[in-house]
């Protein structure tokens, strides 16, 4: 029989777990010019704290999290500084007040509904396949804590999740982890756009928008959508068309006259779920329709290289304009931002490196880096597993949620978004004439596919696609 101390105990747990709950502080798990040393949890994780280490005074201090009655974080107490880790964990462990009951909610907020009980509206089979598979126990971990760090979600929300909204719904939970894990505060004050994002004073609204099929439920779990096999089809046809109505609907909207957004930085955020498979190989239609540019390969062996294409109109039925970003009439929009990596295979990893490993579950991921050899075309490939210290080298600090997002800049935007805004991403931009990018992470994942194996089962599963892939 467990002791009844059991629940007070203080226990050790990862770094990236805690920078997990952390996502639900103001600015992420970001400590500056502090740095995590050692992180708890107490209380069947009714309790959290983390000791910091400034190197530059030599000092610690320590953070205390405990959970509200609706299960989310709120930081209770911070101390120090001190001149020993010990002196840090005596306070850590008096202010986590393991066993004690939950936090109460502050006063006038609403009690979050649980994500996973199902509602009136019945459950999609992507919800159903996050909620009953002991391999996806990472992905559901991860999500659970990126939805209750939301500043403050809709009443839809989880219904919508849960049903078929899911793909939409996870793209706003990626993105909340991709904007707090780089230390930018994220406000949900209106109903529109999504969010504000503000960082050392620069700011800018996001309005979160998915690519689907005209076909209901055709982008969820199925037979894989393949890239059409012309290439001119594959970067101003259909992929290139959908992007584009999406976009223009968007726009249409006009949420650049809000009172509360004139005046300011305002971008689109935009995944792509028109079908199982699509975020494979949709991306590169994107920037061909944003910049009026198709990218197309001049000169045979070493005098190879890309070049961009003028185009007037995309090739699909509907023959519209190219280069969005050279229409004035859209200069209020400030930038697109794209990822492919809001799936399910992106929070099982990020769930599993921070610890949630069912006893037997491997996870494989291979794909495409983009290879920044100097007038190299092709992209390299690469095949790894997730829990080796070979997968983790492939970046600085292991994998990060931001490493696959990327934004596309208008040239035009009356309100232009400082890179330093989401340091994180991949910044495309032009520049006399050319489509350069910019990024920190020397290794980017162009497209991959992260491949679940049970031990004890007869086969590798593929039911959870990555970057490019629904689940």
């Amino acid at each position: 029989m467990a002791s009844s101390d059991e629940p007070r105990l203080i226990t050790p747990i990862s770094q990236r777990q805690f920078e997990l709950y952390a996502l639900s502080l103001e600015r992420g798990p970001n400590f500056d010019p502090a740095h995590i040393f050692s992180a708890y949890q107490a209380g069947r994780c009714s309790t959290s704290g983390c000791i910091l280490l400034d190197p530059e005074q030599g000092t610690f201090t320590s953070l205390a999290l405990r959970r509200r009655i609706d299960h989310c974080w709120t930081k209770v107490d911070e101390g120090g500084p001190y001149s020993t880790p010990e002196a840090a964990l005596d306070r850590l462990s008096i202010a986590m007040r393991a066993g004690d009951p939950p936090e109460p909610l502050p006063p006038g907020a609403r009690r979050r509904p649980l994500l996973v009980k199902p509602g009136a509206r019945g459950t999609s089979p992507e919800f159903d396949l996050l909620t009953a598979t002991i391999s996806h126990l990472p992905a559901l971990m991860a999500i659970g804590e990126c939805y209750l760090a939301l500043p403050n979600p809709d009443a839809n929300f989880v219904p919508d999740f849960q049903t078929s909204n899911f793909a939409s719904r996870l793209f706003e939970l990626y993105l909340l982890a991709c904007f707090r894990e780089q230390g930018l505060s994220v406000r949900q004050d209106h109903v529109s756009p999504d969010f504000f994002i503000e960082k050392d004073g620069d700011t800018c609204w996001i309005e979160a928008v998915t690519a689907n099929s005209e076909t209901p439920r055709a982008g969820g779990i199925g037979d894989w959508v393949h890239a059409p096999e012309d290439r001119n089809e594959r970067l101003t046809g259909g992929p290139a068309e959908r992007f584009a109505k999406t976009l223009r609907g968007k726009l249409q909207r006009n949420y650049h006259e809000m009172d509360h957004v004139k005046g300011q930085s305002f971008a689109l955020a935009l995944a792509d779920f028109h079908g199982s498979g699509s975020m494979v190989w949709s991306r590169e239609a994107l920037p061909t329709y944003l910049y009026g540019l198709r990218a197309d390969i001049e000169g045979e062996g070493a005098e190879r290289r890309a070049v961009g294409t003028p185009i007037a109109n995309l090739t699909g039925k509907h023959g519209i304009p190219a280069g969005l970003f050279r229409d004035p009439d859209f200069a209020h929009l400030s930038a697109v931002i794209f990822s492919n990596a809001a799936t399910l295979a992106k929070f099982n990893r990020m769930g599993f490196l921070a610890g949630w490993r069912p006893p037997g579950l491997t996870m494989i991921r291979s794909g495409i880096l983009f290879d920044r050899t100097p007038g190299a075309l092709e992209p390299i490939d690469f095949k790894l597993s997730v829990a080796s210290d070979e997968y983790q080298a492939l970046w600085p600090w292991g994998e990060a949620w931001c490493q696959e997002l990327e934004v596309f800049h208008n040239p035009l935007a009356t309100h232009p978004i400082p890179f330093d805004l989401i340091p994180g991403a991949t910044h495309w931009f032009e520049r006399d004439g050319d489509i350069e990018c910019s990024t920190i992470w020397a290794n980017s994942v162009l497209s991959s596919v992260t491949r679940l194996h049970m031990a004890g089962e007869a086969r590798t599963t593929g039911d959870a696609p990555d970057e490019g892939v629904r689940p």
